[in-house]
């Protein structure tokens, strides 16, 4: 496929591009092999679980990895000298490539693990970038050509995160789903949620949990609706507002985010993750 010549600065943007997703990936490889928690990322956060998840690692080797390799090819590829015939076919089908299997990525984060992770955003980003820069920052002298062969790329890259996807799923059955089991830690671990059916706050924190709404160990502090007195449960533990959350002799008021309830109550993210057992 010929193309016509364009000013260099394109390829150096798409080095620098390259650059800083080879630093952010390499930065999660890192922190994936060294079982660190990432910077800007609290326990039981959208990157916590992503790390922690089965879906960050194939055949061993952190996903992030293949992402960081990806990375300092597409920057190899626009800055060596001697590609000129074949430099920007060969950066439009890599970043095409990458920006299908960001695609999976996208898909994992909303309907598999279901949370917002801020670096696998800011890759997803980068990636795009990269291949934005390849579709129009370019002259391609045959755009038909272009497309057939950016059909091509992408069927093959959908079949291989098929694959992935199957050899993680195979691997992540059988996982407890994180709010299940911070709700079913929370019951086993005595903590108890104060709350009133006509509380608009108290509903708003159920709902955080989902369809795991079952598990929460919810006490019903106004049997008899609003302006009604106290269940003697909540009297006796002096409740004054709701919800009130007891973790572990510490009393926690107003709505609390799962992340905040796992970390005072001790849950670990990795429960998430294992086999789950009847209960």
């Amino acid at each position: 496929m010929k193309s016509i010549a364009k000013p260099t600065w394109p390829r150096w943007a798409v080095a620098t591009l390259a650059g800083l997703g080879a630093l952010l990936t390499g930065y999660i490889t890192w922190a994936k092999l060294n079982t660190t928690q990432v910077a800007a990322c609290t326990e039981g956060g959208g990157c916590d679980l992503v790390l922690q998840s089965n879906y960050a690692s194939l055949l061993g080797v952190p996903l992030s990895a293949f992402g960081l390799g990806l990375y300092l090819v597409l920057g190899l590829v626009a800055v060596l000298p001697g590609l000129d015939r074949w430099r920007w076919q060969l950066l439009f089908g890599l970043s095409l490539v990458g920006v299908t299997f960001s695609a999976y990525l996208v898909y994992l984060l909303v309907f598999e693990i279901a949370t917002f992770c801020l670096y696998c955003t800011a890759s997803v980003l980068l990636m795009s970038s990269i291949f934005v820069l390849t579709l129009f920052a370019h002259r391609w002298e045959k755009p038909d050509l272009l497309v057939i062969g950016g059909l091509g790329v992408v069927l093959v890259a959908m079949a291989g995160s098929y694959g992935v996807f199957t050899l993680q799923s195979v691997n992540a059955s059988g996982t407890v789903d994180y709010s299940t089991a911070l709700a079913k830690h929370l019951r086993d671990s005595g903590a108890k949620m104060y709350g009133a059916s006509w509380c608009s706050h108290c509903q708003n924190q159920k709902a955080l949990f989902g369809e795991a709404e079952r598990f929460v160990p919810y006490v019903e502090c106004s049997p008899g609706g609003s302006g009604t007195p106290l269940s003697q449960e909540c009297s006796a533990a002096s409740i004054e507002s709701f919800p009130t959350w007891d973790i572990n002799g510490q009393r926690y008021t107003g709505e609390q985010p799962l992340a905040e309830l796992a970390k005072n109550s001790g849950f670990s993210t990795q429960q998430r993750f294992k086999t789950s057992e009847s209960q």
